[in-house]
């Protein structure tokens, strides 16, 4: 079975932020995943984190 593609998506770092991006980058590395595999768990991570605060404060 192949594997399937997703969407290319570019992501922009501010200057600022240049420094986190090569931290994330050698944590990857270091892990053996891609970017896109860091970046996809940190959103999935974040988002379950939001909604379940989300879920606490709702009654």
């Amino acid at each position: 079975m192949a594997e399937q593609r997703g969407e290319q998506k570019t992501i922009y770092v501010r200057a600022s932020d240049v420094d986190l991006w090569r931290r994330a980058e050698s944590y990857a590395r270091a892990r053996r995943l891609t970017m896109s595999a860091l970046i996809m768990t940190a959103l999935e991570a974040y988002l379950d984190q939001q909604q379940g605060a989300s879920d606490r404060r709702d009654p």
